[in-house]
């Protein structure tokens, strides 16, 4: 009679004695089956495991960078937001330190009411005059924009200058302009030329400041920015 039983395993057990006797144990091919399933089960899952492990590590060093550079990103954004802030405050201040358009005498000062030589009238003075001779260079007394460049009545050749702060600067009676309306200045670039336009009785340059829609002592507004007094109130 032929045996169909399923052939098993001999394990030769050896005693670290060498006075015992050898153990054999029969293990059945269904007990050695399943044993090699269960190992390679569990290196399937250890495999798994540690590719797994893989992608989250690689997965949180993506995020980590990505947080980076969005942190990056917002710490531009702040600065120049705190640039544009610090510039339109900058931009709501008069200039500093000033200069006079040229060196002249002052002929004739700041006045409420004055008698004019020529129109023979008492009316206001809103600038001084300063004496020099005609083709006098004129210099922007701070840094600015030309708003306009023309002739006006009794003022003969004018430029104007808009500065920060709500401030213009008025320069009458040239000869020429240097510039032109929209053009960007510098302190002390020449702007004009002086000369006896419109009502004038010699060569000279009226020169006026207004700050905010009202005329200041020119004189006293320029001082106060070199002294870097509040010049909101020079008047």
């Amino acid at each position: 009679m032929q045996n169909n039983a399923t052939p098993a395993w001999t394990l030769i057990l050896v005693p670290p004695s060498p006075r015992a006797a050898p153990r054999r144990v029969g293990v059945k091919m269904r007990t050695v089956r399943m044993f090699a399933m269960l190992t390679a089960g569990l290196f399937a899952v250890l495999a798994s495991w540690m590719l797994a492990t893989s992608d989250t590590a690689v997965g949180l060093a993506d995020r980590l960078a990505e947080e980076q550079r969005l942190t990056a990103a917002l710490d531009d954004t702040v600065q120049s937001m705190r640039m544009a802030a610090l510039a339109a405050e900058v931009a709501k201040l008069p200039p500093v330190g000033m200069m006079m358009p040229i060196n002249g005498e002052i002929t004739s000062r700041f006045s409420r009411s004055r008698f004019h030589p020529i129109l023979e009238v008492f009316r206001a003075h809103r600038g001084v005059d300063l004496a020099a001779p005609e083709g006098t260079p004129v210099s922007a007394p701070a840094a600015g924009r030309v708003a306009s460049v023309g002739r006006r009545l009794g003022y003969g050749l004018v430029v104007e200058v808009v500065h920060s702060g709500g401030v213009v600067t008025r320069f009458a009676h040239l000869q020429s302009s240097l510039v032109h309306a929209g053009d960007s200045v510098t302190m002390g670039q020449q702007i004009a030329r002086v000369g006896e336009s419109g009502l004038a009785t010699a060569p000279h340059l009226h020169f006026e400041v207004w700050l905010k829609g009202t005329a200041v002592d020119p004189v006293k507004f320029v001082a106060a920015t070199r002294l870097a007094t509040p010049v909101g109130t020079v008047h």
